[in-house]
């Protein structure tokens, strides 16, 4: 592999407790019910601007967005923890190919997450959408990121993610799509991946072989 592309959030990190805290002092302060296990598992992922969007009117949805961001950038994001196997991975495989995140989070919550985490060393850079939504598509944000770094589309290219926006994503940009079975997607929404991965320890082999 000449470049392998990382979703964050369900990939390399497991954000649940920071997002479901934060998720839930933005309903509370509005006086809506949180969401419960399984809707806040289905809100890790994709750009909360939409998913919020998609449930309520954009007034409100724009109102949760801005206080769950008040509580994440100051705490939440943070309460996060690194999958195990991450590190061991992204060592090995930082040795065959170049390395990069590609996350629809706020590129100003992504880099100090990679950072605090020990994990910045391994990607030559972590590419994000902007807090005004610019770039949260990611298959625009991968097609940024290619174009940024000089890559071409193509087979020696791999994108790996959790959810089937990251499939997508790969898909819409001519590179190989790779499943992340352990984060938070189902097993529906990598069904068309080129290759899903059960932990981290699989994917290393892959890239170097």
């Amino acid at each position: 592999m000449e470049a392998v592309f990382f979703d964050l959030d369900g990939t390399l990190t497991d954000p649940y407790e920071g997002v479901a805290r934060s998720l839930t002092f933005a309903y509370d302060g509005l006086g809506l019910p949180a969401p419960d296990a399984t809707e806040m598992r289905t809100l890790i992922g994709p750009p909360l601007q939409l998913a919020m969007r998609a449930r309520f009117d954009e007034a409100v949805a724009d109102e949760i967005v801005r206080r769950f961001r008040l509580r994440y950038g100051a705490a939440g994001m943070f309460e996060n923890v690194v999958y195990p196997g991450v590190v061991e991975m992204l060592a090995i495989a930082g040795r065959a190919a170049r390395l990069f995140v590609c996350t629809s989070k706020p590129r100003v919550y992504a880099l100090p997450i990679v950072r605090r985490l020990g994990l910045a060393g391994a990607f030559e850079r972590v590419y994000g959408s902007e807090l005004d939504g610019t770039r949260i598509d990611k298959g625009e944000l991968l097609a940024h990121a290619l174009a940024a770094e000089g890559i071409a589309p193509g087979c020696a290219v791999a994108h790996i993610g959790d959810r089937a926006l990251d499939i997508t994503a790969a898909r819409d940009n001519a590179v190989v799509a790779w499943g992340a079975a352990w984060g938070y997607g189902s097993a529906a929404e990598l069904a068309a991946a080129d290759h899903v991965f059960a932990a981290p320890h699989e994917v290393a082999p892959l890239i170097v072989r």
